[in-house]
């Protein structure tokens, strides 16, 4: 029960990125956009963004990468429980330049992993050898359920579109995740 290959998202999953980049976006543009008005994955092209605008953005937030709260308050505990079902491999797509400030943000939260694997955008996380994902992203999650691998989908308000089936699992909290994985083995 130990053996498993699990590659753990960062961004929406772990950390809370999208919750800075909203505060820095309403303080510069004096907007109210809140969580519940992200209901897409690519909300921001109803903002006026282009992709690479919104994700240099979204990249420039890791500068303040101790303003970065983790999604959960036990983060730390659960992802220890985690490991005892196998690797623990932090799996991102990410700007190379911030991997300094993640991996520190990473230790302030007590968060321990096997291996920090960084994946340029676009890059597919499908089609690498892990036996399980956990991730908030509609896209990867499709994805990863057309190459029969599971998937354990952590709840944001852009991906509630996304039904759950045999491969794709929707989960509320990382906790969730210590009752759902020895159901999947």
């Amino acid at each position: 029960m130990n053996n498993l290959k699990i590659a753990l998202d960062l961004d929406g999953t772990l950390a809370d990125i999208i919750g800075l980049w909203l505060s820095e976006y309403n303080k510069k543009n004096s907007k109210r956009l809140r969580y519940a008005d992200i209901v897409r994955w690519d909300f921001w092209s109803e903002l006026g963004y282009t992709a690479s605008r919104f994700f240099k953005e979204l990249s420039d937030c890791w500068n303040k990468w101790m303003d970065v709260k983790p999604m959960e308050s036990n983060i730390s505990y659960t992802i220890n429980q985690l490991k005892n079902f196998g690797m623990i491999d932090i799996v991102t797509a990410r700007d190379p330049r911030n991997t300094f400030n993640v991996k520190n943000w990473l230790m302030m939260h007590n968060i321990n992993y096997n291996n920090y694997v960084l994946v340029s955008y676009g890059t597919d996380k499908a089609e690498l050898e892990y036996d399980l994902f956990i991730d908030d992203s509609p896209l990867n999650a499709k994805k990863i359920a057309r190459y029969k691998k599971r998937v354990i989908l952590y709840d944001q308000p852009w991906n509630r579109n996304i039904e759950e089936d045999r491969y794709i699992i929707r989960i509320k909290s990382l906790a969730d995740t210590l009752d759902i994985i020895p159901q999947l083995i």
